[in-house]
């Protein structure tokens, strides 16, 4: 498969802290799913979510980082953005401009295709409802 032509990833050489807001907050919601925590993974993460008024996307949140086994969320103090987390903010970020075959393709990094067709509609939902509650990520691709 050729790969010219497809575009960088614009959050490969940038810090978590250098992200927008939204887009820090799912990235602080998925890492805070993965992390150990009293709360288990959903609880961990809406309260993260909440900050924004988003909790409720914690229940979409929980199933679609379950279907994707190639996504390897950092810890909650790296600095660095992991490039499965970035095609996860790329990935929301394109459904919301409604560029579903973007996103498809970025789930491709993150599951096999099976998988990648599985987690899509709940990824149109969370990115659906993240739209709802004001949380719109920037354009990147």
């Amino acid at each position: 498969m050729a790969t010219r032509g497809l575009p960088t990833w614009p959050h490969l050489n940038e810090t978590a802290d250098s992200l927008p807001d939204p887009e820090r907050m799912r990235l602080d919601a998925a890492r805070a799913w993965a992390g150990p925590g009293p709360a288990g993974p959903v609880g961990e993460a809406a309260l993260i979510l909440a900050a924004a008024g988003a909790e409720g996307t914690a229940l979409l949140l929980d199933p679609l980082l379950r279907a994707l086994p190639g996504l390897e969320p950092g810890c909650q103090l790296c600095p660095n953005i992991h490039q499965t987390e970035s095609a996860l903010l790329l990935a929301i970020a394109a459904l919301q401009q409604g560029r579903r075959s973007v996103a498809l393709g970025l789930l491709y990094r993150l599951a096999p295709p099976l998988g990648a067709y599985r987690a899509m509609p709940v990824l149109i939902h969370l990115a659906c409802a993240l739209k709802r509650a004001g949380v719109t990520f920037e354009p990147r691709l």
